[in-house]
């Protein structure tokens, strides 16, 4: 038992010193400043609570070695908490029980740009109601706290008894849909968790393949042989997972991949693997605890890695890649697979170009055949032309929607025999709502473009060219600075061709393609308008309606009756003659609160008035609300087009 304790502590510590090759500060944030604020509550500290109600600190937790005097100071300069004239900013009595990360933080999954999601594992019946909400609130303040700090960290309180029934009907479900993952939360839990500080898991010193009847035995056998419990958390056991609740997570994993689709595709291929396996379906949890600390029960085949090479994103590509080479229905999606695997690796071997990890990785994804058949052209993705980036996200959207369909006429299959989805009807119209937000056309919908990412399309650079074909004027967008000459050679370059400039721009913004480090630049120009009036509204458009997060549109947010909360009215933007009521050509962009954009042109100062009118009555959006604003480009009749809104 001792031994398998201690690799287990070998293993967390060195999935910690991953991250920290990785990202220092961050992972200093991560692992030893958040924990600190959870464990203590001091007026001039991130997280205070004032109120004696307020439950909060980590079990076996001791502050002084997690963050010393120099690195208390270096966050908290003007902190008096650690005075020796003021009485302990400490719990006496602490209250969170387990503080763990779940997900990328220490795998090849880490991302510059990752958050750190934490499972808080407290006792609903010791906090109370009211203790839950206080201390969910000083999770929440200290989250707040962290993003001016430049990094994201979400809480998730979550009860012992609860998890370990495998209920999880708290403040994760907001996030998470709750009822689409049950089984499948606690197994991402389970084979990626750090943890942080407080009680280890005893799911690590119960062995994989049990009954549930036998994993109770176990745990009274463990207690029998001197095992304290009180060092230890009991979450429950994993022995599968039922085809019930494959549905709801296709539809969540499906929803996940509308920010960043191919950092999905990994989760979404393990579904495709679990559900084609027997009807009590295998997790990849059990894997990784063989691994750690039951590595006599491996199959002799599986090879027996060192410690600090068991990386669970890694193993599980290793497993769905051998899955999709071996299955002819999805072998054509192989080196799909590996891309995206890759291009994931990627993000984090940015910050480890002359680290040893990074040739490790490497070599591993290399024997392991996890490498993609053209690595070389992947390595340069920063330098692709927009139409490769566009093929390619496109590619990946279309394994998505074409896997949901497979794994949906296998549910199908297996609901005609019986089989129910575990997911409820509101989870399906949240989800449902996302995707009908992302993937419908409307008329006047400013539409998604199916990419690999927002982050990867963000272009550097991005010229615009007018252009009179045949009497009429279009409008172009085409990748890096370019000029007349050059545009003519480099055709390839173009993003988009429009016949109107505001909704190339609105278009531009609301994909992510222009964002506040894209340079602008103008070639070709027949009109009146000028390169910094094209930057005023493309910063406009930037500040106004910032990237939509689809994974943080909480559910409360998407069972509400639709409806506009920003907008902005562009008028008279290229300068046109003005004939008062009966000519005055404007544009309005809103968005809703689903995460959808639309805008609308009008030709009229009448049809302009309309518009606001309908805003006002039916959504509450006006100045007055300070949820519309005016952009009016400059030109002489700026004030009469002021003065003839205002009456």
């Amino acid at each position: 038992m001792h031994d398998k304790i201690k690799r287990y502590q070998f293993y967390n510590r060195s999935r910690k010193v991953r991250a920290l090759q990785f990202d220092a500060h961050s992972s200093t944030l991560f692992f030893k400043v958040i924990p600190f604020l959870l464990h203590c509550n001091y007026p001039d500290l991130p997280g205070f609570i004032d109120d004696p109600d307020c439950k909060y600190g980590i079990y076996r937790f001791q502050p002084d070695k997690f963050l010393d005097s120099s690195l208390f100071r270096r966050y908290f300069p003007e902190s008096t908490a650690l005075s020796i004239k003021t009485p302990s900013p400490y719990a006496s009595a602490p209250y969170i029980h387990s503080l763990k990360t779940i997900g990328s933080i220490g795998t090849i999954a880490q991302a510059a740009k990752s958050d750190c999601d934490y499972w808080v594992s407290v006792r609903y019946a010791d906090l109370g109601e009211k203790g839950q909400e206080l201390l969910a609130r000083k999770c929440r303040l200290i989250s707040e706290w962290a993003e001016k700090k430049g990094f994201e960290a979400y809480f998730f309180l979550m009860d012992i008894k609860q998890t370990r029934e495998n209920k999880f009907a708290s403040n994760a479900e907001e996030e998470s849909a709750g009822s689409a993952l049950k089984l499948l939360l606690k197994d991402e839990l389970f084979r990626t968790h750090i943890l942080v500080a407080g009680k280890m898991l005893l799911w690590w010193l119960i062995p994989p393949g049990l009954s549930h009847d036998e994993y109770l035995q176990h745990v009274r056998k463990l207690v029998a042989n001197g095992l304290n419990m009180e060092n230890y958390i009991d979450l429950g056991y994993l022995s599968g997972l039922p085809r019930a609740e494959i549905f709801g997570a296709c539809l969540w994993q499906l929803n996940k991949a509308l920010d960043s689709p191919f950092k999905s595709v990994i989760k979404f291929a393990y579904l495709e693997l679990l559900l084609n396996k027997a009807d009590t379906l295998p997790l990849f949890s059990s894997k990784i605890v063989r691994m750690v600390t039951f590595p006599e029960l491996l199959p002799a085949e599986e090879p027996h890695l060192e410690i600090t090479a068991i990386d669970p994103y890694l193993l599980l590509a290793r497993d769905i890649v051998a899955f999709y080479q071996q299955t002819s229905a999805v072998h054509k999606d192989d080196n799909l697979i590996r891309e995206c695997l890759f291009l994931k690796t990627l993000e984090g071997m940015k910050s480890q170009q002359k680290g040893p990890q990074l040739q490790r990785t490497m070599d591993l994804m290399s024997s392991w055949n996890l490498l993609p058949a053209h690595m070389e052209k992947f390595l340069h993705i920063s330098n692709w032309g927009y139409n490769d980036l566009l093929a390619a996200g496109v590619e990946v959207h279309n394994y998505l929607l074409s896997t949901y369909k497979r794994l949906r006429l296998l549910i199908a299959a297996a609901e005609q025999q019986g089989v129910e989805h575990t997911i409820t009807q509101r989870d399906i119209s949240v989800l449902g709502r996302k995707l009908f937000t992302f993937y419908e056309n409307k008329p006047h919908k400013i539409e998604y473009m199916r990419s690999l990412s927002r982050d990867i399309m963000c272009q550097k650079a991005i010229t615009f060219h007018i252009t009179k074909y045949e009497g009429k004027i279009y409008f172009y967008a085409f990748q890096g600075e370019q000029s007349s000459d050059s545009i003519r050679q480099n055709t390839e370059l173009q993003i988009r061709r429009e016949t109107n400039i505001i909704t190339l721009i609105a278009w531009l913004v609301v994909n992510g393609i222009l964002q506040k480090s894209t340079e602008i630049h103008l070639a070709k120009n027949l009109l009146q308008i000028n390169l910094p009036e094209i930057q005023a509204l493309a910063d406009q458009l930037i500040r106004k309606f910032p990237l939509i997060n689809f994974s943080k549109i909480t559910a409360t947010e998407l069972l509400k009756k639709e409806r506009i909360i920003q907008a902005l009215a562009v008028i008279n933007f290229l300068k046109l003659p003005i004939r008062g009521e009966k000519v005055l050509h404007s544009s309005i962009i809103t968005v809703n609160n689903y995460g959808e954009h639309t805008i609308h042109h009008y030709t009229t100062l009448t049809q302009l008035k309309n518009e606001f009118r309908q805003l006002l009555t039916r959504h509450y959006v006006s100045r007055w609300n300070h949820n519309l604003e005016i952009f009016i480009p400059t030109q002489p009749e700026k004030y009469y087009i002021e003065e003839m809104i205002k009456k």
